[in-house]
């Protein structure tokens, strides 16, 4: 018999198989191991180091210039509850983004109590810079699939996001 190394399904079910998958192993007991070990491969190896040269781009950070890149201009609250964080979080992000020059804060035009957040020039193309350099490694490890098994992942992913999101709010 042929070892094949044991993939990225390792719990318990499997170890007691001799590292094969069983037909009893729970889908959802999968699914969350499978999506701690996407978070903690993407986090740790694949992206670690593809944030660019701007001090103020991480992990943390990031997700502000996609939003406002998919999105448009947001006001603070509006980011807040699409980033899932709280305000002061939200708060300290757009103002590390701001100070470089990355993000423009101002007086909403509706509610002089809140501020509206934009994507600046500077902003947009670190945004590009850093969407650049996280494709660079998809590109490769996916470079063998099957345009329709990529295409069903992405859709898949967005389903669940989107399904996240309802559950969440």
């Amino acid at each position: 018999m042929t070892e094949r190394p044991i993939g990225p399904i390792d719990d318990d079910a499997t170890v007691a198989t001799g590292g094969l998958a069983t037909a009893t192993q729970d889908p959802l007991h999968s699914l969350e191991k499978q999506i701690t070990l996407l978070v903690r491969r993407t986090m740790e190896s694949v992206w670690s180091h593809g944030y660019g040269a701007n001090d103020a781009v991480d992990r943390y950070t990031y997700p502000v210039l996609m939003l406002l890149d998919d999105e448009g201009a947001l006001s603070l609250t509006a980011l807040t509850g699409k980033l899932g964080v709280s305000k002061p979080t939200a708060s300290r992000q757009v103002s590390r983004l701001s100070r470089a020059g990355l993000v423009d804060v101002s007086p909403h035009e509706r509610d002089p109590r809140s501020v509206s957040v934009t994507l600046t020039p500077a902003g947009l193309a670190a945004r590009e810079q850093v969407r650049e350099a996280r494709l660079a490694p998809l590109r490769e490890v996916i470079a063998h699939w099957p345009t329709h098994d990529r295409d069903s992942l992405a859709e898949l992913l967005d389903r669940f996001n989107t399904d996240l999101d309802l559950f969440v709010r």
